[in-house]
């Protein structure tokens, strides 16, 4: 899917109101930069897949 872009250039993926700053790409800010970070370290973001069973993961290790 492409980016939208605005008239000079591509918009923020966060607030896309204003355009990129090459400084914070692909980010228009440090805010939005931020931001972003703080959804996915709340959770708002999730990959999708199935979650990993955490019993074979401690199994696996407790018995080498």
């Amino acid at each position: 899917m492409p980016e939208p872009h605005a008239p000079g250039g591509l918009l923020c993926v966060f607030c896309r109101r204003q355009r990129v700053d090459p400084t914070w790409r692909p980010f228009c800010s440090e805010r939005c930069k931020l931001q972003d970070l703080a959804r996915w370290v709340d959770g708002a973001y999730r990959a999708p897949g199935e979650w990993a069973d955490q019993s074979e993961k401690s199994e696996g290790k407790s018995k080498k």
